[in-house]
């Protein structure tokens, strides 16, 4: 550590200002990337890592403009910049974040998560071969996923619900459990990584969802719905797995704990959805053009809540009680920022960081310009994202690395569509293969099974999946 800048200084006395951007850039990023490897606060790794690079910014290119307005000190300036970053992104992206965080946790806290997924793994039990059921209830977690974007809560939902009717009709506890366990891909406008590719690329989020993630899904979860009929059936074969349920105590106590939350709940979480199609370019020319209006996610999630509020208020007619599950969505408002938001904004300060010092511009000047780089591009920030993703049991390198991954893109002449969604696929197969992932150490504990167990079960249908999913995206997405 005491001799990198000594090196960096040598680089920069001997082979000039672009070979020490290009060092001290990639120096950064690497130390970084180690520390979040290392469990090291994420946030604090990022925002120090940009810091640093504006500094260098600030003081070896005096042209370049920092801020919008200047202080007139460059060091002022620095944290100026700075500023600019987490005013922005607090505004925009961080309060989409929130307030989606905030429903997702009002939703749970009045029953009505837990009856969507009821109603929904009901109409399983027509079908009789308990393999082709464990494909389609993959299929079925998946559209879930959806609405219910929490890969710790949806989990913990199905094993009251689903886990019992499967395990009813015959399929096997780690089957069941591999199945449940095997939530892998991010997508839809609800979710953060969606939203942030909407962002750093300036289109609209349920288009992003129709026209670039629905085209590649389409095909990937009835092959990998698919792949666990044979792969279950494969598994249990092999470990001469009984479907006897005796003894099995969560099945005895969650076969008849269907909530006594009114039916009609079920449709709350969806409202959100509805409304950004309903009032989405998808849908012009189906509605008359007096309610053709523009509805924007914070509003469609605002609106929802407060019918879901007046619905729920109306039912118990407890003023205290409605009130408290408001305090519940604040709660969660908060602690969004403290693990989702605060590590987007961070990045964004290292993405200024790099483009101010001239990183991206260096690196482009170096790589030849064809359909291979274009390549190998994508490849790289896919790989990278579901390493760490596997190591860290999340989806942190995402958020920290989309910035950068956006601009060199951009740069490059690779579609920033293509790269973001290939990455953000990454991370949710990652953290599918993770045995440290929340919702796996969930699932496995309940069963009284090891997370490799789960992890086993599931690595060739996921990995599969996942060659898959890059490569539809690649060939078909632009």
């Amino acid at each position: 550590a005491v001799g990198l800048p000594i090196i960096l200084l040598a680089i920069y006395f001997s082979l000039g200002v672009n070979a020490f951007v290009l060092s001290v850039s990639i120096a950064i990023i690497a130390l970084i990337a180690k520390g979040i490897m290392a469990e090291i606060y994420p946030q604090a790794l990022v925002l120090i890592g940009g810091t640093i690079l504006l500094l260098l910014a600030a003081f070896l290119f005096p042209n370049t403009a920092l801020v919008k307005a200047t202080s007139g000190s460059r060091f002022i300036d620095v944290f100026g910049s700075m500023g600019e970053v987490f005013s922005s992104s607090l505004t925009s992206l961080g309060l989409t974040i929130m307030v989606i965080a905030g429903f997702s946790r009002y939703m749970h806290e009045i029953g009505a998560s837990k009856k969507l997924v009821e109603i929904s793994v009901k109409p399983l039990g027509v079908i009789k071969s308990r393999y082709i059921l464990l494909g389609f209830c993959f299929i079925l977690i998946q559209v879930l996923a959806l609405f219910l974007t929490s890969p710790a809560g949806l989990s913990l939902l199905l094993m009251s619900t689903l886990y019992p009717i499967l395990r009813s009709l015959g399929c096997s506890k780690a089957a069941v459990a591999a199945v449940i366990a095997s939530i892998c891909v991010n997508y839809g406008p609800a979710e953060v990584g969606t939203i942030l590719i909407a962002q750093l690329t300036n289109r609209d989020l349920f288009e992003i969802f129709v026209s670039s993630q629905l085209p590649v899904l389409v095909v990937v979860f009835p092959f990998i719905g698919i792949m666990h009929m044979v792969m279950q059936r494969y598994w249990d074969n092999r470990e001469s797995v009984s479907s006897d349920n005796s003894g099995d105590e969560l099945l005895e106590e969650n076969i008849s704990s269907e909530s006594k939350t009114p039916m009609y709940y079920a449709i709350l979480p969806v409202l959100p959805l509805v409304m950004l199609f309903v009032f989405s370019d998808l849908a012009k020319g189906i509605l008359p053009e007096g309610v053709s209006f523009k509805v924007g996610i914070i509003p469609a999630i605002l609106m929802s809540f407060f019918l879901a509020f007046a619905i729920d208020f109306i039912r118990s007619m407890n003023v205290k009680a409605s009130a408290q599950k408001i305090s519940f969505m604040f709660e969660q408002m908060g602690q969004s920022f403290i693990t989702i938001v605060s590590i987007l904004i961070c990045a964004q300060v290292l993405a200024q960081g790099l483009i101010k010092i001239g990183f991206i511009d260096v690196l482009f000047t170096l790589l030849p310009t064809n359909e291979h780089t274009h390549l190998l591009i994508v490849l790289f920030f896919s790989i990278f994202v579901f390493i760490s993703s596997m190591i860290l049991g999340s989806s942190t390198t995402f958020n920290a690395f989309a910035s950068l991954a956006a601009e060199m893109a951009s740069t490059g002449g690779v579609s920033v569509v293509k790269t973001l969604l290939s990455m953000y696929y990454s991370a949710g197969f990652g953290r599918a293969f993770s045995p440290i992932a929340g919702f796996i150490i969930a699932v496995s504990g309940l069963v009284g099974l090891k997370p490799y167990d789960l992890i086993k079960r599931n690595a060739v249908q996921l990995g599969a999946g996942y060659v898959l999913t890059l490569a539809l995206n690649y060939i078909f997405i632009n």
